[in-house]
């Protein structure tokens, strides 16, 4: 298991839930960034890096720790799982070896809301999480297909990841910083082959991160520039083009709802406006593995 941090508060309150699930992960590996620290205890292997790292170069760094093993789960700092968690999510990949990841219910910190039942692409092809905002109610033991898996709380086939991974792309890629990252893994274990699935019965409570406000102006970056870098490294040049229209009317929209709580977005917009041929160059140039995907994934 992999968990990256900064050292928040919600760190103690999820390795208490992380001591408790059973099946218990064989490794949990923390890495700490931006000058938090943490003291060394049993059972815990803790990865240090001085500079505050986005959530894609933490995952990889923790990834590179995790050798030898045939599955990985990433949980954010501020994720409660439950105690049968684990089973559950190993119990999806046994049954289906055409499964790359899987994720439970993510819901909000009462464990009332749903926060994300996978990550889908929208009607404008926005990234949003299935489910967000309907009433937490008694989940039956089922397999629902999902674009990606949140990088919230989800656990992953190694072999996926390896087969997913080019260079410094191993198997986040680090240009993405934070947010998207997972939308971009799972489009390119798509392109392999492999498919993401929303499991239920495993739902797990997300306290909540105030990093997203704290980040004035990468945050609102973070958002609009991930979203071209995910789909023009994934999509071939003749799907990108043909879905402009769609994908412009979308990134509209992700304005106004941003500005809502970031004054600072129409600036920011103005700016990823500005960089988007940069961005398409990139994600064109992006050298990953499989064939690129002829048009815009439809929800499953």
């Amino acid at each position: 298991m992999v968990i990256p941090s900064l050292g928040r508060g919600t760190l103690e309150d999820c390795l208490h839930a992380v001591r408790v699930l059973q099946p218990a992960p064989a490794r949990v590996i923390v890495v700490v960034s931006g000058g938090a620290a943490l003291e060394p205890r049993p059972g815990l292997k803790i990865v240090q890096s001085g500079p505050a790292l986005g959530f894609a170069a933490a995952c990889n760094l923790g990834l590179a720790a995790a050798r030898d093993v045939e599955r990985v789960a990433i949980l954010n700092d501020d994720a409660l799982p439950p105690p049968h968690w684990l089973e559950v999510l190993n119990g999806a990949l046994d049954s289906d070896p055409a499964l790359a990841a899987v994720q439970g219910t993510v819901t909000d910190a009462d464990g009332r809301v749903v926060d994300g039942r996978g990550i889908a692409l929208d009607r404008w092809a926005l990234p949003v999480q299935i489910d967000r905002g309907l009433p937490v109610t008694g989940e039956r033991a089922a397999v629902r297909p999902v674009l990606a898996a949140s990088g919230t709380a989800a656990l992953w086939r190694a072999a996926a990841l390896a087969a997913a991974s080019t260079g410094i792309i191993a198997p986040f890629d680090p240009a993405f910083g934070s947010y998207h990252e997972d939308l971009d893994l799972g489009l390119r274990l798509q392109r392999l082959g492999w498919r993401s699935a929303w499991v239920g019965g495993a739902p797990t409570r997300h306290l909540g991160s105030a990093s997203g406000a704290a980040m004035r102006w990468r945050h609102p970056w973070w958002i609009l520039a991930n979203r071209w870098r995910a789909l023009a490294g994934n999509l071939s040049a003749g799907a990108l083009l043909g879905s402009l229209p769609r994908l412009l009317r979308g990134e509209l929209r992700a304005v106004r709802t941003l500005t809502r709580s970031n004054l600072r977005t129409p600036l920011v917009a103005a700016a990823s406006s500005a960089a988007w041929p940069w961005l398409v160059v990139a994600g064109w140039r992006r050298t990953t593995q499989g064939p690129r995907l002829a048009g815009l994934p439809e929800a499953p």
